[in-house]
């Protein structure tokens, strides 16, 4: 080793030691990925030499070391500056000469961090607004702004304009990943989604009272986005007055504390506070309904609502009637956009479902041990284990069965019905028997646990009884149910009288 090369070496170690990069993370530059390590910056280098944020990459070429200086402005944890020199090939090169090489029109580049979380957008929802393009400006149709369910994220109506003919109009979702201030102008930094894919942009804010401008960049790169006049795309807007709850929901359905109930249609959670209900998936919001008025009705716990809806990112009006105190079985109409929308006397129903209270229990019906010709145990136990327990065998090799919970049980428009949750996967199934025959259990899947709704479903699964018995049954009673029973061997039947006659001339003695 060359002297030359082992002072080089020395150099750099010398250097290292007092750089460390605190950014790590997957990052994302016009679409690309970038990773960055406490003592390195994807392709651009190690990093060997830092002062504040302005750092001194090397990298190995065929040419031999390539040094760069690196300037960074940190503005959001989820969103970095930064500018770059070209490769310089000087193994003296220390970090206050390489800065000098940065001039003042070096290209900016942005990072957005891969996957970061959502923050709250510094833009107040509702507001409707007009937009401009360097193709032109739209100033005949009006288009709006409003808060998804999800409340972090917002939804961008375009409409399309005559005045722009390749405009079309289109909705966009955009969720805030950061803001910020640089010299005294408002940033921030969202992923927009459309239907061709998702785009990283920023944004310039400029509000005045209750109106103001939004300058998007053209790209992910950002680097034009020094004023508003400079953007790709600048929003005129006003902002529009939120919806708020005129009336209330039943109080069964919240109470003094806060309640959850359980779709059996889509699984999906419900709570409802006074005025407002929403249920959500894995945490994250999937549909809002704000109260706007009760229909009165005929019968007790029947209700008619007229709410304004968000269902993702999508918002209208929408009626629907619950029923039943305990079981809220939902009927909702289809999601109009009009706010003139407002009868709901008659409504076609678009969905039906059953919500269930979460954590409930109720000792299940048709209890005791039931059989089918088909197996040699029972397919069926109902309350064996305790009043709440039902074990049902879905296939006869597999005799263990699937452990479930009845969840509630009720009649409605003469069917028997029961609702119960399976103890390994925690879904809910609806099932439904005749009560004074039960002779056919059928169990559906994902399905309103009511008349209409099973009556157009298919059954997930069809239980056929030959016999039934008691959990306990006494001695006498199993031999009698043993020599009545189809599963019963016939060639055994003499065997078991003879014992049963035996059995009663004891008793007969004994008496």
């Amino acid at each position: 080793m060359s002297n030359k090369n082992h002072v080089g070496q020395i150099m750099l170690s010398q250097k290292g030691t007092r750089c460390r990069l605190p950014w790590t993370g997957v990052w994302l530059e016009n679409g690309n990925e970038l990773n960055i390590t406490h003592n390195s910056i994807g392709n651009l280098g190690n990093c060997v030499q830092r002062s504040r944020d302005l750092f001194m990459l090397t990298s190995d070429t065929s040419r031999g070391p390539c040094y760069r200086c690196v300037i960074t402005f940190p503005v959001h944890e989820n969103v970095l500056h930064y500018k770059t020199t070209q490769c310089v090939f000087d193994q003296a090169m220390e970090l206050d000469k390489c800065s000098h090489l940065m001039s003042a029109d070096t290209t900016m580049h942005t990072l957005f961090r891969k996957e970061a979380i959502p923050v709250p957008c510094p833009i107040e929802a509702p507001m409707n607004f007009t937009y401009q393009t360097n193709q032109g400006i739209c100033n005949s149709r009006t288009s709006h702004l409003h808060r998804c369910a999800q409340y972090d994220r917002l939804a961008l109506h375009y409409q399309a304009c005559p005045e722009i003919p390749n405009r079309e109009s289109a909705i966009w979702q955009m969720e805030c990943i950061g803001s910020w201030q640089s010299f005294g102008l408002h940033y921030f930094a969202a992923r927009v989604g459309y239907s061709a894919g998702e785009q990283y942009r920023c944004f310039i804010h400029d509000k005045s009272g209750s109106s103001g401008r939004i300058g998007e960049s053209a790209d992910a790169g950002c680097q034009e986005l020094t004023h508003i006049g400079a953007a790709a795309t600048t929003l005129h807007y006003r902002q529009d007055s939120p919806v708020h709850s005129a009336c209330e929901f039943p109080i069964n359905m919240y109470g003094e504390k806060s309640r959850n109930w359980e779709s059996m249609l889509s699984g999906t959670y419900h709570r409802m506070y006074h005025g407002a209900w929403i249920s959500s998936v894995k945490g994250r919001n999937d549909t809002v309904w704000t109260c706007l008025q009760q229909f009165p009705t005929d019968r007790e716990e029947h209700f008619t609502f007229r709410t304004y809806v968000t269902k993702g990112c999508k918002v209208g009006y929408q009626c629907f009637h619950m029923r039943k105190p305990h079981i809220v079985h939902i009927e909702f109409g289809e999601i109009n956009p009009s706010e003139s929308f407002a009868d709901c006397s008659e409504f076609v129903v678009e969905t039906r479902d059953t919500l269930i209270l979460h954590g409930s229990k109720e000792a299940c019906p048709i209890g005791g041990k039931h059989y089918s010709s088909l197996c040699p145990g029972p397919i069926l136990q109902v309350g064996c284990s305790s009043k709440y327990s039902m074990s049902l065998v879905r296939d006869c090799s597999y005799p263990d069965g699937d452990e479930m919970t009845c969840v509630a049980n009720f009649k409605h428009e003469g069917n028997d019905f029961i609702i119960a949750r399976d103890g390994l996967s925690r879904q809910l199934f609806c099932m439904t028997y005749v009560s004074d025959r039960i002779n056919l259990l059928r169990v559906y899947d994902r399905v309103s646990c009511e008349d209409v709704s099973v009556n157009s479903a298919i059954p997930f699964l069809s239980l056929n009884f030959s016999s039934s018995d008691s959990c306990s049954p006494s001695l006498l009673t199993g031999f009698l149910y043993s020599a009545t029973s189809d599963v019963a061997p016939p060639c055994h039947h003499h065997a078991h009288l003879v014992i049963l006659l035996a059995i009663l001339i004891s008793i007969q003695n004994i008496l």
